[in-house]
């Protein structure tokens, strides 16, 4: 596949790693110099400097022999260009970033079909509506829905209160309480299952088996219907769609403004602190019943005066990784119940974990990423969602006609399919099915599976459909 991507921040040098490792022909279009040569020193393809919405650049990039456009640069203009030039040269997808909701609102007349664009990534939508679903469940590290919320897959931290610590899958199994539910991951830190410590006391990742048992601290990633989910987490110990009494959101970015926005429609007590002033006085004119203040929002004094003891959420997205995970861990040792941050450099997504008073975070690159890959896989994958605090995704996969995977019991595949990758349910006619060792995927079956980045080739090709 031919693929031009423009725009090689976060967003854009994820995509192009990904599609580099699945020998697409690749070109990236960047303005920066500099992150032109980051590209060149670590990625294998070609790389031009420029205006990504110049017709000359695009058509020295290949742009109609193209089948794939991305346009993820921080000019919404600039994304929705390109795009509508791609589409004269009738490039099959057309992928654009557009954070500015004025220009396809209903006053506009506007609709991304206009410009040819096939999917369009509005990065702070997205962030928003995952920071709701996280303060919803507390506890919850991290959420992904699957058919419309029918399936989820959730993360949390297994506290020493929790009664399923000390249980091997298979017994938990056997009592009932994993009906509807299978345990796809477990980070876990300093030993790997042969008992040999890992590397610096690093967290690594288990995909446990029936004789696998939860220990306390454990990050567990559980995959099933969305009611035996949320039974599973009151079992354990959460509590599931919390009411949001109070919430405090520290800057007035378009996230932290549209968050407000969303909680005070929800009846929630919001309260909003931004150190600009200018900033703070556009917010208060932008919402109608969130409680605007001004000041430094890492002195103690003024999350005293804020009321933050006690808050049902505290979240930070100015911006600054440094300040928002900073004011997270004030927040938390002043008492907010549950906080969370933006994360906006790769960087420190390994290091989350290792934060103990951070309850989550949302990275806005990984949520757009997530988005577009739906897109931009091969094959019958129809979305993927890459996970935060671990390297993996879930990927919803449809089994084609004469694969490999159809027609037999899954047991059948015990030494084929991949160890580092697990089948967590099955969607059949809009009928869930949670797999046994026994079941049978049939063809048309959308699966989701959740994978390791090495294991992700072996799955589409076990689910591939073959021609006779």
């Amino acid at each position: 596949m031919k693929a031009i991507i423009i725009g090689a921040g976060e967003v854009g040098f994820h995509i192009a790693k990904l599609l580099t490792v699945q020998d697409n022909d690749v070109v990236l279009i960047d303005e920066s110099e500099a992150a032109c040569n980051r590209v060149n020193e670590q990625l294998d393809l070609q790389t031009l400097r420029g205006p990504g919405a110049s017709p000359r650049l695009l058509k020295t990039a290949g742009i109609d022999e193209a089948d794939l456009l991305i346009a993820v640069t921080n000019s919404d203009e600039i994304n929705m260009l390109a795009c509508q030039i791609a589409d004269r040269y009738s490039v099959n997808t057309k992928i654009a970033r557009v954070s500015n909701p004025d220009y396809f609102s209903m006053e506009s007349g506007l609709t991304p079909n206009d410009f040819g664009i096939n999917l369009l990534v509005n990065p702070e939508h997205l962030c928003v509506a995952e920071f709701v679903r996280l303060l919803q469940i507390p506890e919850a590290r991290e959420i992904v829905e699957f058919e419309d919320g029918k399936v989820q897959l959730v993360s949390f931290r297994a506290k020493q209160s929790n009664p399923l610590i000390g249980k091997s899958l298979a017994e938990l199994d056997a009592s009932g309480l994993l009906t509807d539910t299978r345990f796809a991951a477990i980070s876990r830190r300093g030993r790997s299952n042969n008992g040999n410590p890992t590397q610096n006391g690093n967290r690594h990742i288990i995909i446990p088996r029936g004789d696998d048992a939860l220990r306390q601290g454990d990050e567990v990633f559980v995959i099933g219907s969305s009611l035996a989910v949320e039974q599973l987490l009151r079992i354990s110990g959460i509590a599931f769609n919390q009411q949001l009494d109070r919430v405090i959101i520290i800057g007035a970015s378009p996230i932290g403004i549209e968050l407000a926005r969303v909680l005070e429609e929800n009846d929630t007590n919001v309260k909003l602190i931004e150190e600009d002033q200018a900033k703070a006085r556009q917010a208060s004119q932008m919402l109608k019943r969130t409680t605007v203040l001004q000041g430094n929002y890492l002195q103690f004094r003024l999350l005293e005066e804020a009321g933050v003891d006690g808050v049902n959420g505290f979240v930070s997205v100015t911006g600054d990784d440094e300040n928002d995970i900073m004011a997270c861990m004030t927040a938390k040792e002043q008492g907010a119940q549950r906080v969370l941050a933006l994360v906006q450099q790769p960087r420190y997504l390994p290091l989350l974990a290792r934060i103990p008073r951070l309850d989550g975070a949302v990275s806005r690159h990984l949520t757009v990423v997530s988005n577009i890959l739906r897109l931009i896989r091969r094959g019958n994958i129809v979305s993927v969602a890459s996970l935060h605090g671990i390297d993996a995704e879930v990927i919803e996969i449809v089994a084609g006609v004469n694969a490999k995977i159809v027609h037999k019991e899954l047991t059948t595949f015990k030494t084929t399919f991949p160890e580092n990758a697990f089948i967590g349910a099955v969607i059949r006619r809009e009928r869930l099915i949670i797999p046994t060792g026994q079941s049978v995927i049939q063809p048309a079956d959308r699966v989701i599976v959740f994978s390791m980045p090495g294991a992700i080739p072996v799955v589409e090709d076990l689910f591939a459909e073959r021609r006779t």
